[in-house]
């Protein structure tokens, strides 16, 4: 939570995939303009919940398709964004589907943006048992670097959430 306060910034847009009923949102609201994504409209009403219709109006919202023949996010801006989170989302996709968002979303960032995001560390025991009984993906922390390093990304802060899911900074 505190290190996302460092991100919302009114000099910069940003954007939250899968932004869900989390207070964290809060501290988000300082970007300009901020972008709300998801698979459906119906997954974004908890989050849009929580402001009032005139800060509604403000935000935008986008419905995505991880398996359409185009890019995920190609109607989103490119080089806009100063922040891109995704928290707790990713611990729930094939290590494929995370590399595919790595490298649309280093297309969206603007030069010195960041994006941060959650993971299921299989590197950790914890994160190789929530694998095992199927509750999150198989993603190990070694995959998660090299594919970073690979696109072209540098590492900012790196972390440990708990015995199974890691926070990084790109």
């Amino acid at each position: 939570n505190h290190r996302i306060k460092l991100y919302g910034d009114w000099q910069h847009a940003g954007m939250i995939i899968r932004p869900g009923n989390e207070p964290w949102i809060h501290n988000m609201v300082g970007c300009d303009p901020l972008y709300l994504v998801d698979h459906n409209v119906e997954l974004l009403e908890p989050t849009l919940n929580h402001f009032n219709e005139q800060y509604k109006s403000r935000l935008r919202t986008y419905v995505i398709n991880e398996f359409g023949t185009n890019g995920m996010l190609d109607d989103l801006p490119e080089q806009q964004f100063g922040f891109c989170l995704i928290y707790n989302y990713f611990n729930f996709k094939p290590i494929e589907v995370i590399k595919n968002y790595l490298i649309e979303i280093y297309s969206k960032l603007k030069p010195g943006g960041t994006v941060a995001f959650t993971f299921n560390d299989c590197d950790t025991p914890g994160g190789v048992d929530l694998s095992e009984r199927k509750f999150m993906c198989y993603t190990p922390g070694s995959l998660i670097i090299s594919l970073y390093n690979d696109i072209g990304y540098d590492l900012v802060q790196t972390y440990q959430l708990d015995s199974a899911c890691a926070w990084v900074e790109l």
